[in-house]
Order: C-alpha cells, then structure tokens, then sequence
C-alpha cells in the first residue's frame, strides 16, 4: 500500500505536505516517486510535479506563470506553467520550504546527438521566442528578473564578485585546495571577463542589445538535454524554468551552442542549430556577434565560484575538483571561440569583430 505522507517526509522533511497539496490545490495523492529534480505526484485527478523553490525565487514563478497565460496554449511556443492553488497563488508554503505544482509532461529524454536533436531542439527554442514578443510582465513578477539592456551592470557586478572571492581565498589563514587552485587560475578568468567586456563595448554595449529584442522578450537560459521533453507526438517541450529572465535570444542561443560544443567537442552543430533556428526566426547581423559576446564570458567559472564561496553548496573535500572540473571545461571552449567568427563567415557570409589574441592563438597553431 503507498504511503504518500511517509514518502513525501523521506524525500522532503514535510510531515503534512500531503494534507497541505490537498488544502491548497484540492487533490488527493495516491503515489509518490522522485523523477529527475522534481517530485511526481499520482493523484485523483491525474499526475502532477512538485518541485522545490528557493528562497527568494516566488517571484520567478510568478513571471513564468504570467508568461504561460500570455503564449498559446499549444505549438512550439507553449509552455506548461505553474498550477494556481484555489486562493490564486503561484507557491506554498511548507514548513521548511516553498514549492509549486506543475502539470506532468508525458514524454522522453532523447540524446541531441542523434536523430536530429540539436535542429528539433533549435525550431522548438525559436518557436518559443517568436511567441513571447510583445510579453509584458506585472512589474512585481518581473521586477528582478529583466536583464536586457543591463549586461553591462551585470558582467561588471559578477567581476565584482571574483574580485571578492580573490580577496577571501588570499586572506585564508590556512588556503583549502579549492583556494590554491583559484588562486592559480584565477588571472584567466579576470583575462576573459575584460575580453568578453571590450567585445560588448566594440558592439555597442546595452544599446545594441536593446534593439534586439523585437526577436523576443523571455530566455530560458538552461538549455540542456534533461530540460527538453519529448512529447507523444514527437514535440520538443521546454521545461525546468528555475533561470528563466527577461533578456534577448542571442542569449539563449550562445548557451545552447555552448552546451552543443561541450557535448560533442564539434562546432559542426552550432551551424546545424543556427540554421534550423532561422528557419523560424532569422537573425540580424549583429546577434551573431551579441551570441559571441556571451561566448566569451566565463559564466561557467563564475557559476562556480558562486556555489563554492557564496552559496557553499559545494562541499568542501569536493570544491577543487568541482572547479577544476569547470576550468578545464573552460579551457576547451577555446577552440569553439577561434572558430565562431569563420563559421559565421563561411556558412552565413556573416562578419563579426573578432578577437586578436584569440587569431594569434589559431596561428600559432597552424604553424
């Protein structure tokens, strides 16, 4: 016999969660399992996620909520947002954490490597674009959360940031292994941060962005396999909306090349993905060298940092080989970046500025 109360405490520390989703939404669980980052929930009226939300991120989901009732309910656009409790609320409460009920979406993960995935991938992210211009959040939901036209401020706050976790590694009586590692490494990441920062500036800065956004409002910004649903009908779904904001595609399409490059140390999707996503979506000249911008900045190494030092969700015996981990990982986008302006040239007759030590670097090694 399932027991949803004794499972629920196990995964979640929540005694009464069973009696609280009741409360709230006015369903009954039969069953419960963990499935990836989310909990899903059996019940009388059908299957539900529940997922955790942290602190200080309510407002996030009521974005994601106001951008669901604002796209079409079906199609590539479509997004499957937050289920409304009977009072109209986005999140509850539980004794030791907030969460949010989602709709389960049938489907499955699929390998982008095969059969297509990173083109499928690509219409369903332009679809998705397309369909949110002209979205225009309450001010409460989108209140921290737009980040077009604010690059600069938040490249130069994160650089603030390294500086920052510089100065406590330097100060560290006795320096971990995770700060004699940074401490190493650490002039590569302050190198590309004033790279990534000059580019932006060459192009304009925020200003350019700005003029960008009629190509959409909204970016998922975690486009990975595991955040890609493949419906019955072989639909892409989008899903996990936890880094969701307001900013511009060339964002989003910077971190799925990335991701495309990571995967297969191949810049032969990027031309795949750019090409199927402009066959809903062209792009202007100038997004092509907005996406290499993004390229350029470190957001891996910063992520990082950010979870060792701030967050300290990393554990400790773990943190130097989380970072170098993420620093090698870094290293190699190197070669994706020598590459990004030919390819753009090549497949695109697309000219982007590029980055002189970067072409000595590619010369160097032709030698």
């Amino acid at each position: 016999m399932s027991d949803p109360a004794g499972q629920l405490k196990e995964w979640t520390g929540e005694a009464r969660l069973p009696e609280l989703i009741q409360h709230h939404y006015g369903i009954r669980l039969k069953e419960v399992r963990p499935v990836g980052g989310v909990l899903r929930l059996d019940s009388d009226q059908g299957v539900f996620a529940l997922k955790r939300v942290p602190v200080r991120e309510e407002l996030r989901w009521k974005l994601i909520r106001e951008l669901a009732d604002y796209l079409p309910q079906s199609g590539e656009g479509s997004l499957t947002g937050p289920i409304r409790t009977q009072r109209g609320g986005v999140t509850v409460a539980g004794h030791h954490h907030r969460y949010v009920l989602l709709p389960w979406i049938p489907g499955e993960i699929r390998d982008l490597r095969e059969g297509g995935g990173w083109e499928a991938t690509a219409r369903a992210l332009a679809g998705f674009h397309v369909s949110t211009k002209g979205f225009s959040p309450s001010r409460s939901a989108a209140s921290r959360w737009v980040h077009t036209g604010h690059w600069r401020r938040i490249w130069r706050d994160l650089t603030r940031q390294v500086n920052m976790f510089k100065l406590a590694a330097n100060l560290s009586g006795e320096p971990a292994p995770v700060d004699q590692l940074w401490l190493r490494q650490c002039a590569y990441a302050e190198g590309m941060l004033e790279t990534a920062d000059r580019y932006f500036e060459r192009l304009g800065g925020d200003r350019t962005v700005v003029a960008t956004r009629k190509g959409g409002e909204v970016c998922h910004c975690n486009i990975h396999r595991r955040n890609l649903i493949w419906d019955p009908e072989g639909k892409v779904r989008l899903i996990d909306w936890n880094r969701a904001v307001l900013d511009v595609r060339s964002r989003d399409l910077a971190r799925f090349i990335l991701y495309s490059y990571g995967r297969t140390g191949s810049c032969e999707p990027t031309t795949a993905i750019l090409k199927a996503y402009q066959e809903t979506a062209p792009l202007e000249e100038v997004e092509y060298a907005l996406i290499y911008a993004q390229l350029l900045f470190p957001h891996r190494i910063l992520r990082s940092l950010q979870r060792i030092y701030q967050e300290q969700k990393i554990p400790p015996h773990l943190a130097k080989g989380h970072l170098s981990s993420v620093m090698t990982t870094e290293d190699r986008k190197e070669g994706l970046l020598r590459e990004f302006p030919r390819l753009i040239r090549r497949d695109f007759n697309v000219s982007i500025p590029r980055v002189d030590w970067l072409d000595r670097g590619r010369a160097v090694q032709g030698e």
